[in-house]
This record gives structure tokens, sequence and C-alpha cells, in this order.
């Protein structure tokens, strides 16, 4: 069932557990986490990001991800991920997703509030709920200036400013595969937690350890976002099929598909949400 990202959230927050967030622009990603999510009665958040739009466009992807959510017996939300441009996240408003995200972590302070306050008044009308980030989690580019931690004060005038829905946080995490073993600042985390009273959001989940999920979870963190895990779950498949056992693209598809499936299972139970649906 078609939710919004506000109302899981929500109850995450309520029952302290934490929900995945799972960037799927094909439907072998797409109906793997879902297959996950309805086998384990669990919550779920799938969508796009602005990078992955080049892959699929933001019509296809939508239609696709609205499909999966309306059929399914498990509370969806339909997410756009890391909008880069203002123009790109209205647009996503505009067209159907439950949820949305714009990415100004790299820009000044004041103008990161000013398009978040923007953003938000006009999402609301439509009852989307809005993401927003504070300090900056990494990705691995060239083009990208390096993180920036979180600052408890800071996240609660903004907060309270911009009227997000929820928060991501930088505590330690990247975007992408890491080079070497993160170390997250949980007494931050907690920090944040104790003046923030929103939602908070963890970027760059593949590639954290199971206690890193379960202490994220238990500190504070309700959405975790994840995509390298199950992009290298589903790619590892297909590699592994084609020398192993064909080439016939529907088996393929459908080999990528249990992979994805797996790789959800693993991160839904540790995130504690099956059986919250």
């Amino acid at each position: 069932m078609l939710v919004s990202m506000k109302e899981i959230l929500d109850d995450a927050r309520a029952r302290g557990y934490g929900v995945g967030f799972f960037n799927t622009f094909n439907p072998e990603m797409i109906l793997g986490v879902m297959d996950a999510a309805e086998e384990m009665k669990a919550p779920v958040i799938i969508g796009t990001a602005e990078v992955l739009l080049a892959c699929c466009d933001m019509e296809l992807s939508l239609a696709q991800l609205l499909c999966a959510a309306r059929r399914s017996p498990v509370p969806v939300a339909v997410h756009l991920d890391h909008g880069f441009t203002p123009q790109t996240v209205h647009k996503a408003v505009e067209a159907g997703f439950t949820s949305v995200m714009l990415d100004c972590s790299e820009a000044p302070y004041e103008k990161n509030v000013e398009l978040l306050s923007e953003l938000t008044r006009a999402a609301h009308k439509k009852g989307v709920s809005v993401e927003g980030e504070l300090g900056h989690v990494v990705f691995d580019t060239k083009e990208d200036t390096g993180s920036a931690y979180t600052q408890p004060e800071q996240a609660a005038d903004f907060v309270k400013r911009t009227g997000v829905d929820a928060l991501a946080v930088a505590i330690g995490t990247a975007h992408g595969p890491y080079k070497e073993k993160p170390v997250l600042d949980l007494g931050r985390l907690r920090e944040i937690r104790a003046q923030v009273p929103v939602s908070l959001v963890l970027h760059g989940g593949s590639g954290l350890s199971d206690q890193d999920f379960r202490n994220c979870v238990r500190d504070g963190i309700q959405k975790i976002n994840i995509y390298t895990d199950i992009s290298y779950a589903a790619t590892g498949a297909a590699h592994d099929f084609v020398e192993h056992k064909g080439r016939k693209i529907e088996d393929v598809s459908l080999a990528m598909r249990a992979a994805v499936r797996e790789a959800t299972r693993t991160k839904l139970q540790l995130f504690g949400c099956a059986g919250k649906a």
C-alpha cells in the first residue's frame, strides 16, 4: 500500500525500529526488495536518485515504483533521493513521489535553510514528505569537498526553521564502498536525537557492520539508506550466472532479483522492521 514516508518513519520512531530505503531503479531491484519486504511483513521505502535518472528517467522509474507500492500488502513509500537541484525535486513532487530529498549539504547554512524551507512549504501542500541533510556525507567522487559532521544545536535550528519531516545526519558514514573501516560518532548521534524532534536518516549504510546498524537504530536512526550492497548483489549474481549457467536474459533477471531479495532480507532483519507492517 502506498503511504507517506512520514507515516512510516513516525511509526518506526514510536516503536523503536529502523526502516530501509533502497535505491531501486530497475525491475530486478524493485521486485527483489519488495519480495523481501512482503515476505518479512516489513514497511519499506523504495525509490531512485537524481544520479540514477540517466539509467532510467523519472517518469518511467516512478511508474514502476508506484505500481510495486500500490499492489503491495505492506506500507511502501516512494522516495526521490539526493535531488541536487530544486528544479528536479519540485518536478518529483508534482510527478507523484510520496517523499523527496533536496541535498544542499554543501551549500552555506542559510542557503540550505532557505531552499529546504521553500521546498517543504510546496511539498506539504501536496502531502509529500521532505528530507533534508545537515552536515555532509561524503561521496566517492573527485568533486566532493569532503565530509562535515552534523552539529546538534544547528540541527535543532535547521529542523525548526525548515519544517522538514526527516533529517539526514553526518556521523562518520560515506556513500559507496568503504576504503577503510568507518568509525561512527554515536555520542554525536545521541546528542542530535535528544535535540531534534523529527526522524533521523543514515546515509552511506552499505558496508557498515551488523553491530553498527543495531547501534544506530538503538541511538535514534529511523531511516537507513542502502544502494551499494544490493547493487553489488545484483551484478554479482548476473556475472556468476553468465559465467556458469547461461546467457538468457530472463534467467539472469531472475537470478538478480533473488540476490537482491536475499541482501534486502538481511538488512530488514538487522533494522528490526520485520513483522512491523
